[in-house]
């Protein structure tokens, strides 16, 4: 079968068809408008999108949330979706279009309610995965101008992590709790230094970077080489942010239930002692 079998027609602007045994979301402007059930589609039908649902469970829930946005807010998802898909990124289509609409649909919605939910981790996450923060800033741009809408930067931040799960090898609850295990380090540092965090300088990109991976890498039992004279030169000269760095270790080891060695908090030191540094 060469031709597109209409079986849904979700609004004017999205539909689900089969062929070839497989199902798939259909999306232009205007592909749905006086279509039916059992219709084929033309062969010089305009098709702008089109995605394969693979799991029966993906294909049900993406039918379930479009019938609650009206064609504006529909076409305000294609356009997201479209700015994503466009970007350089390696993006896995299949689940960024379920995961974006869903996220979008519910959050105008919450909007229009009044209802706002504080992202705790944008700074974070714009640190981390910056080139997604980047396209989620001109998702939300667009998605403003469409819906006439005036989301908050916190969902930047939830966008990002949408583009990101969907090019880094980690989920979302992943990035959440990477996120807030840094969140725990701040509160740490800022506690017992006794100042405040520049969350715009280098030093706390560097030291949040140096955190992501020093968790990936304990995730996966990886460990840096020790220095032993090296660590033992760092423990005499700056004990407190030894001490701090020690702090921030065993957090990560009772949240990570995983071994950590002398040598990672010999480096974690030297990150410390930067915002040490920056303070006097």
């Amino acid at each position: 079968m060469n031709d597109y079998l209409v079986t849904k027609v979700l609004n004017n602007n999205v539909i689900i068809c089969t062929k070839d045994t497989h199902e798939y979301v259909l999306i232009a402007k205007g592909i749905g408008f006086n279509k039916k059930a059992g219709m084929t589609l033309q062969k010089n039908q305009t098709i702008e999108k089109v995605y394969i649902l693979d799991q029966k469970s993906q294909q049900e829930y993406y039918k379930s949330i479009i019938a609650y946005a009206d064609d504006q807010l529909i076409q305000a998802v294609i356009d997201a979706v479209n700015i994503i898909t466009n970007s350089e990124l390696k993006i896995d289509n299949q689940q960024l279009v379920v995961s974006v609409t869903d996220h979008i649909i519910f959050a105008y919605k919450r909007l229009k309610q009044g209802q706002i939910i504080n992202n705790p981790f944008v700074v974070e996450t714009k640190q981390l995965y910056n080139r997604a923060y980047i396209i989620a800033e001109k998702v939300i741009h667009k998605l403003n101008h469409v819906l006439d809408a005036n989301f908050p930067e916190d969902e930047i931040g939830f966008i990002a992590l949408h583009i990101a799960s969907n090019t880094e090898t980690v989920s979302i609850d992943e990035m959440k709790f990477i996120n807030r295990l840094i969140n725990k380090c701040i509160f740490i540092l800022e506690h017992d230094l006794k100042n405040n965090i520049d969350k715009e300088s280098v030093h706390y990109q560097r030291f949040i970077r140096h955190i992501q991976f020093l968790i990936k890498r304990l995730s996966h039992g990886e460990n840096l080489q020790p220095n032993e004279a090296f660590e033992a030169l760092l423990k005499a000269q700056y004990p407190l942010c030894y001490n701090i760095a020690l702090k921030i270790m065993k957090m990560l080891q009772q949240e990570l239930k995983v071994e950590i060695y002398e040598a990672e908090i010999t480096y974690l030191t030297l990150h410390v002692y930067h915002f040490m540094a920056n303070k006097k």
